[in-house]
C-alpha cells in the first residue's frame, strides 16, 4: 500500500487541478440564478444524493461505483458546465464530508475527481455545439454533443481513479485501468444514455417526473451488485479449490497464488492488454488444477525419481485440468490455453502437444517461467530452495530452450525474483 504522504500529495494535487478547472468554468460560463435554473439544480442534487447511497465497493483498494453520474450528466445538458460543477461540489461536500464522513484525504480526492470530470464533460458538451437549456425546442439538437460529453466525463473519471488506485496499491495506472476501471466504465458509458432520458423527462414534465428515474437507478445498482457478487464468488470458489489442492502438500502451499501474482507482473511488463492480463492471471491460478486427482498426491511428495508410469501421469495433468474447468461456460478460452500449454518448451520439447516458439500461447509462456521460478525458490522433497542468483542463472541458461527469451527478460525487469 502507498504511504500516507504519497496519497496526501495525490489528493492535494487533484484538488488543485479541480479548483483551477472549476474556477475557469465559473468565469467562462456564469451561473444562471433564475428560478427555473435553481429548481433544476435542487432537483438534480436530490437525485444525485439519493444515488450516492446506492454506491457499491468494487475493488480491494476501496473504489466504489454509484449511479450519481446520471444526475451529473443530466446537469450538463440542463444547466451547462457551471451547473454541473456546482452540483458536483455541493453533492460531494454533503456526501463525502457529511453523511459518509470518509477520511479527509479520500473525500478530498473523490470531490476533486467528480468536479474535474463534470467540468471537462460540460466544456466538451459546449465545445461540440451543445447548448444548456430547459426548453424542449433547443433540446433536440443536444444528443451528439452529449455523447462527446459522456466520453470526456468517463475518460477523466477513469484516469483519475486509475491514478489513485495505482498509488494506493503500487500498481501501474494502465494495469488498474485494464483490470478494473476499464471494465466498469464500459458499462457506465452504456448506461449514461439514461441521463439524456432524465433530462428530457425534466424538460417535458418537470421535477416530479424524476421520481420515475429512481426505478432505473435502483435497477442499475442491482445489476452492478449481482455482477460484482458473482465475480467475487467465482474468484473465491477458485481460490478455495486451489487451497484444497495445495493443502495436501506443505511444499506447494501458496504456490498457485504466487505463480498468479508473478504472471501478472510479467504480463504487465510486456504491455499486454488488460483482458489478456486477467486471463493469464486466472490461468496461472488454475494451472495445476489437474493435480487435484488423488493419484498425484503420492507423486508430488515423492523424494526419489519417478517411474515411467508416474512421468506419463504427470504429463497428463494439463489436459486433466482443462477437462475439469472447461465445463465453466463463462471461462475465457485463453484461460484454457494457459492451463493446457504451460509445460510447453520454447524449443518444442515440452508437453502435452510439443508446441514451440510463438505457437505457444503467450500466457502459457509466462506461466512456464512463473511456475519454474516459484518451484526453484521453494523447498521441495527432493532438494532445498535455490538462491536468487542460482534462479537467475537457471533462467538465463534455459532461455531459448525451455523459456521464451523475451519473457525471461520481462520477468527479470518486472522483479519476479523479488516476490517470495
Amino acid at each position: 500500500m502507498s504511504t500516507p504522504a504519497t496519497f496526501r500529495r495525490l489528493s492535494i494535487g487533484a484538488l488543485v487541478v479541480a479548483i483551477a478547472v472549476a474556477t475557469a468554468v465559473f468565469v467562462y460560463f456564469p451561473i444562471d440564478l433564475s428560478r427555473d435554473w435553481i429548481l433544476a439544480l435542487v432537483t438534480l442534487l436530490g437525485l444525485a444524493i439519493l444515488s450516492a447511497y446506492l454506491a457499491l465497493t468494487v475493488t480491494p483498494g476501496g473504489a466504489s461505483t454509484a449511479v450519481d453520474f446520471l444526475a451529473h450528466l443530466a446537469a450538463i445538458i440542463l444547466l451547462g458546465p457551471s451547473g454541473a460543477v456546482l452540483l458536483a461540489i455541493i453533492q460531494q461536500l454533503i456526501i463525502e464530508f457529511g453523511f459518509l464522513k470518509k477520511p479527509a484525504l479520500r473525500a478530498t480526492f473523490n470531490l476533486a475527481q467528480v468536479v474535474t470530470a463534470s467540468a471537462i464533460g460540460g466544456v466538451a458538451y459546449h465545445a461540440f455545439g451543445g447548448s444548456p437549456s430547459l426548453e424542449l425546442l433547443q433540446f433536440r439538437q443536444s444528443f451528439p454533443p452529449f455523447i462527446i460529453a459522456v466520453l470526456a466525463y468517463w475518460t477523466t473519471n477513469g484516469v483519475a481513479v486509475s491514478w489513485a488506485l495505482s498509488t494506493l496499491e503500487r500498481r501501474r495506472p494502465l494495469e488498474v485501468w485494464g483490470q478494473v476501471i476499464g471494465v466498469i466504465i464500459v458499462f457506465d458509458i452504456a448506461m449514461s444514455t439514461l441521463s439524456y432520458l432524465i433530462a428530457l423527462m425534466y424538460v417535458m414534465y418537470g421535477p416530479i417526473s424524476l421520481l420515475a428515474a429512481i426505478v432505473p437507478m435502483i435497477g442499475l445498482r442491482y445489476s452492478y451488485g449481482v455482477n460484482i457478487q458473482l465475480q467475487q464468488l467465482n474468484q473465491d470458489l477458485l481460490r478455495v479449490l486451489i487451497k484444497t489442492l495445495e493443502a495436501r502438500d506443505k511444499y506447494t502451499s501458496g504456490h498457485s497464488e504466487r505463480v498468479s501474482q508473478r504472471s501478472r507482473l510479467i504480463a504487465t511488463q510486456l504491455g499486454l492488454a488488460g483482458r489478456k492480463i486477467r486471463s493469464i492471471e486466472a490461468g496461472a491460478l488454475l494451472h495445476d488444477i489437474g493435480k487435484i486427482d488423488l493419484a498425484y498426491g503420492e507423486i508430488l511428495r515423492q523424494a526419489g525419481p519417478l517411474t515411467p508410469e508416474q512421468r506419463e501421469l504427470i504429463r497428463a495433468h494439463p489436459d486433466k485440468g482443462v477437462e475439469i474447468v472447461s465445463s465453466v461456460r463463462s471461462l475465457d478460452p485463453q484461460i484454457l490455453d494457459c492451463i493446457r500449454h504451460h509445460h510447453e518448451w520454447f524449443d518444442g520439447t515440452g508437453y502435452p502437444t510439443g508446441l514451440s516458439g510463438e505457437n505457444i500461447p503467450i500466457g502459457a509462456r509466462i506461466i512456464m517461467i512463473s511456475d519454474s521460478v516459484d518451484a526453484m525458490m521453494t523447498d521441495r522433497p527432493y532438494r532445498k530452495a535455490l538462491s536468487l542468483d542460482e534462479v537467475k542463472k537457471e533462467l538465463l541458461r534455459n532461455s531459448g530452450t525451455q523459456f521464451d527469451p523475451l519473457v525471461v527478460e520481462a520477468a527479470l525487469d518486472a522483479g519476479v525474483l523479488d516476490h517470495a
